[in-house]
């Protein structure tokens, strides 16, 4: 017998700051969104990367499906082939 549990995010959230969302090329289903600077710094931190080797390694992954919600993670960039970011 499976049970759903409702976890209340406000007890689990540090900090909140809210971004609007921005259409990222017009004409196209595309919506841009914010990631505070904070967020990445602490990741890269924790990997031990600059923001900028950070971002030159990593890619921020959606998650989404049959739960309420959006999660996003951040994913090493895997190495092109035919010229693309290596690792």
């Amino acid at each position: 017998m499976s049970r759903r549990v409702k976890i209340d995010m406000t007890e689990l959230i540090g900090y909140r700051k809210t971004y609007r969302l921005r259409i990222a090329i017009p004409g196209r289903k595309s919506i841009a969104v914010t990631f505070p600077y904070e967020v990445v710094e602490r990741e890269a931190r924790g990997k031990g990367l600059t923001v900028g080797e950070f971002l030159d390694r990593f890619q921020a992954v959606c998650e989404y499906d049959s739960f309420e919600g959006v999660l996003y993670r951040f994913e090493q960039i895997e190495a092109e082939v035919g010229g693309g970011k290596r690792q």
